[in-house]
């Protein structure tokens, strides 16, 4: 039986931040804590789903259905697109 890891709200709110390729620095600056304190989140998140890394972290959260990467829609051709 999988149980699905509890996570804060702050948890969630760095790990979206973290998903989306911000720095600790850049998510303290944008929550208003310390970068050290991000970086304690972080490490928590990834203890409670058991990643190996920041990497792994995301992986985890999206097959734990802890995070969901929505594609924006785009109406000019992305760089794969241009021939």
């Amino acid at each position: 039986m999988n149980v699905e890891p509890h996570l804060t709200f702050r948890e969630h709110q760095i790990l979206e931040l973290v998903a989306v390729g911000c720095s600790a620095k850049q998510i303290a600056l944008e929550i208003n804590i310390a970068p050290r304190t991000v970086e304690r989140h972080i490490e928590n998140v990834r203890l409670k789903l058991n990643a190996r890394n920041r990497a792994h972290l995301i992986t985890q959260a999206m097959h734990l259905g802890l995070l969901v990467i929505e594609t924006p829609v785009q109406d000019e051709p992305t760089l794969f697109e241009l021939k």
